[in-house]
């Protein structure tokens, strides 16, 4: 394993241990993602907590980005970002739109 670390790291293409032809593993993805994305909609206003569960969206979301899950011509990291960073609702919206279309929809806000 830590061979093949290497040798991924090493490429200038870039390497996913991910298989975004699984769809189960894709779903629990999506999943992860927009629970997390969720947790951060709640913890919102609350002093210090936004940070954590706004890392964890952030983070989620760069794993849909890296396993090429971010399907529909949706942007979902940037959007993520620019939703907790900035609190852009727009973003926000699209992040939820892509939370529905993947099926999550009771998840997010």
């Amino acid at each position: 394993m830590a061979g093949a670390v290497a040798l991924c790291l090493g490429l200038i293409t870039g390497c996913s241990f991910g298989d975004g032809s699984d769809p189960k593993r894709a779903a629990a993805q999506q999943q992860r993602f927009c629970a997390q994305f969720g947790q951060w909609q709640q913890d919102v206003d609350t002093p210090d907590a936004d940070s954590v569960s706004g890392q964890m969206a952030i983070d989620a979301a760069k794993v849909l980005d890296r396993e090429h899950l971010d399907t529909g011509g949706s942007h979902i990291l940037r959007d993520t970002e620019a939703a907790v960073t900035y609190r852009m609702q727009d973003s926000g919206a699209r992040v939820a739109t892509y939370c529905d279309r993947a099926g999550f929809e009771t998840l997010v806000g």
